[in-house]
């Protein structure tokens, strides 16, 4: 035997065993009350600062199937009392009076045009809308429209959100429902250049087709605001040879893991910027049947509306659109049926919902008006919360995010406007995963903003179970958040989109019975 390998052996040895006692320590088992608690095991986040546990998580969503008692709580709030904040934007305009909320979440008297005084009798306080009197009156607006037996045109519901919705998560699972309670089909509007797979439908193009958003990083080439209601529009690259531009086209297919009522729609909807030049846009559907449409060279925008009868008798295979000659500013592709309702997915990644308000508002407000829309939804405020500093840097967002509920009040009159508040979000601390301090901040300025504006706010936060829930969420089994401990998994968002859509339900229920005991009064 060679004396000299007797070292490297036991080098080796050695090395063997330090990292045999890694892989011991780090693969324990979980032990609440052990020496080692604290210290992070693979497969598992370090605990939150609030210290809730995976089990704890599930009580706090296992308390919102059961029967809701008077004392009904998931232990100490972390809401904060609302305070009334003044308007401003860019330059800040004459302060704006102060509405005071004349009732909050849980009033014991009838609110708007409906009695919400049994609310709390069978939905759990944090599932609750919070509003006043008028933003209260105004969801009765929907409520009164969805209650038409016809629903003829379809009702559309726009979901405005951040990453948190991408790829169709939360708002999937409400248009599936939705629809299945009040009829309708189809995904809504579409990106014509999807940046994130989305289970809506799957989309393909060929061509070198770019996509322009108003929101994240902002392309600087582009000189104007014509963005639409989607924020975004997709041009072929204009950088491109002739021949190249015109082999440029837009295709979509049912996605197999999609809903099915994704695949039945017999509306198509093309949403436009500017057409530069005459054009003539070439639908093919299902790889045989082909319409031709012109369009004449527009400075602002158009919008084309087909019907397409042929699916009210086949099954939807696939759709493509193609243009001869130049390519308009696309910025959406919807597809829809003519009655029920529409959930459409508006996912900006990297905003905060102040966008709004930068966009061209002639042509925002004419892509709007083109469909019926009766609600909207603004899910943002993650993507602000790592960058605020202090209370003041929050109000001063809330003060922004004012501007863009009143924007859509002028361009909507009469459609409510329901706030959806951030999730609960974590950030490492050492070897823990604590909830952003600023976090709250953030809600109370969303919260004020909606209450004081006649918008209606939905706490995610709270309905999570407030701080430390994320890291909760992100180790219960399954997963139901990721491990960046701010987007939901799949399975979250449904929960969370279930969720939501059980709030929505009992206040229809409660508009109903309203209704129901108006016509009794009214009887001869």
């Amino acid at each position: 035997m060679n004396h000299n390998d007797h070292p490297v052996r036991k080098t080796l040895v050695f090395f063997v065993a330090v990292w045999t006692g890694i892989f011991a320590f780090m693969a324990r088992p979980h032990s609440p009350s052990g020496p080692f608690s604290d210290w992070p095991r693979w497969g598992e986040a370090a605990p939150s600062e609030a210290g809730m546990s995976p089990e704890e998580a599930q009580l706090v969503l296992d308390a919102y199937t059961r029967p809701v008692t008077d004392g009904d709580s998931l232990g100490p709030t972390t809401e904060s009392p609302i305070v009334a904040v003044p308007d401003s934007v860019t330059t800040p305009p004459p302060p704006a009076p102060s509405i005071t909320p004349s009732a909050l979440t849980g009033s014991e008297r009838a609110m708007g045009g409906y009695d919400r005084a049994a609310i709390h009798s069978f939905l759990h306080k944090n599932l609750q809308l919070a509003g006043n009197d008028e933003a209260f009156q105004t969801l009765g607006n929907f409520f009164a429209a969805l209650n038409a037996p016809a629903r003829k045109p379809a009702i559309h519901v726009l979901h405005y959100g951040d990453s948190q919705i991408e790829g169709d998560r939360i708002t999937g699972h409400l248009r599936n429902a939705w629809q299945s309670l009040w009829g309708g089909g189809g995904p809504g509007f579409l990106s014509p250049v999807s940046p994130i797979p989305s289970l809506a439908m799957r989309q393909s193009w060929t061509g070198e087709w770019k996509r322009y958003a108003r929101f994240g990083k902002h392309d600087t080439t582009i000189q104007h605001d014509r963005f639409g209601l989607m924020a975004a529009f997709a041009q072929p690259d204009s950088a491109l040879t002739d021949s190249t531009r015109a082999a440029a086209s837009l295709r979509f297919e049912p996605h197999p893991r999609g809903y099915r009522r994704n695949r039945s729609f017999n509306q198509l909807h093309v949403a436009l910027g500017k057409v530069s030049e005459p054009t003539t846009l070439q639908l093919t559907l299902n790889e045989r049947d082909t319409v031709s449409i012109a369009l004449q060279p527009d400075s602002l925008a158009q919008n084309v509306s087909l019907p397409l009868a042929a699916l009210d008798s086949m099954a939807f295979e696939s759709l493509e659109l193609q243009f001869d000659g130049g390519y308009p500013e696309i910025n959406g592709i919807g597809m829809w049926t003519d009655s029920g309702i529409v959930v459409h997915n508006f996912a900006m990644r990297g905003s905060s919902g102040t966008v709004f308000r930068q966009l061209d508002r002639d042509q925002f407000s004419r892509q709007l008006g083109a469909i019926r829309t009766e609600l909207v939804m603004l899910q943002y405020g993650g993507n602000t919360v790592p960058y605020i500093e202090d209370a003041e840097r929050a109000e001063r967002y809330g003060r922004w995010f004012t501007s863009q509920i009143r924007l859509f009040q002028s361009l909507l009159p009469g459609v409510p406007i329901i706030v959806i508040g951030p999730s609960d979000m974590a950030r490492k601390t050492g070897t823990r995963m604590e909830t952003y301090p600023q976090l709250l901040w953030v809600r109370d300025a969303l919260k004020t903003a909606a209450i004081n504006n006649n918008a209606l706010y939905w706490d995610m936060f709270e309905v999570m179970g407030g701080e430390g829930s994320m890291a909760a969420w992100v180790q219960s089994e399954p997963p139901l958040a990721s491990s960046d401990h701010i987007h939901f998994t799949p399975t979250g968002a449904k929960q969370i989109a279930e969720l939501f859509r059980q709030s929505i339900q009992a206040e229809w229920t409660l508009w109903q019975n309203t209704q129901a005991e108006q016509s009794l009064v009214d009887a001869p």
